[in-house]
């Protein structure tokens, strides 16, 4: 700047983004600038409960959700194992506090509950809320529930 003055400027760049089949992601082309986009008028549709799913195995769910998501950040991939398929949800390794599931809406496919939820920790490093959503699909397997997808 000189003197005093000073201007905020804006400026939007397009990346190409190569993302493998493992979610690993590598740019495959340097950042090139273009115009700066309008906000779309997209509105995702609400997830509702159907009402599919009794309140005995909501409160299951619950629980489940609730202990898995405690021990998810610092989780090892033979911990996980328990209670995810392999490679649908892969280890973090973060010191993050659980908070809550936040409004986890419960429906039944078949012999399997899909459930779409927020979850928030707090981060030990940052002391910031980290906020992560989820759409799971889950089976019970005997008397224990596993993410399956």
């Amino acid at each position: 700047t000189e003197g005093e003055n000073t201007k905020t400027v804006h400026s939007a760049y397009i990346v190409s983004v190569y993302v493998d089949g493992s979610g690993n992601m590598v740019l495959v082309k340097n950042p090139t600038i273009t115009n700066i986009p309008k906000k779309s008028s997209y509105k995702p549709k609400a997830i509702e409960s159907e009402g599919t799913v009794d309140s005995i195995t909501t409160n299951e769910i619950n629980e489940f959700l609730t202990t898995f998501f405690k021990l998810y950040p610092t989780a090892t991939a033979s911990e996980l194992s328990y209670y995810v398929n392999d490679g649908i949800l892969k280890p973090i390794g973060k010191e993050y506090i659980f908070q809550e599931l936040v409004n986890p809406i419960h429906n039944r496919k078949d012999n399997q509950v899909t459930v779409s939820l927020t979850v928030e920790y707090i981060d030990q490093q940052t002391k910031a809320t980290q906020v992560s959503q989820f759409d799971l699909v889950l089976e019970k397997n005997g008397s224990n529930w596993k993410i399956i997808e």
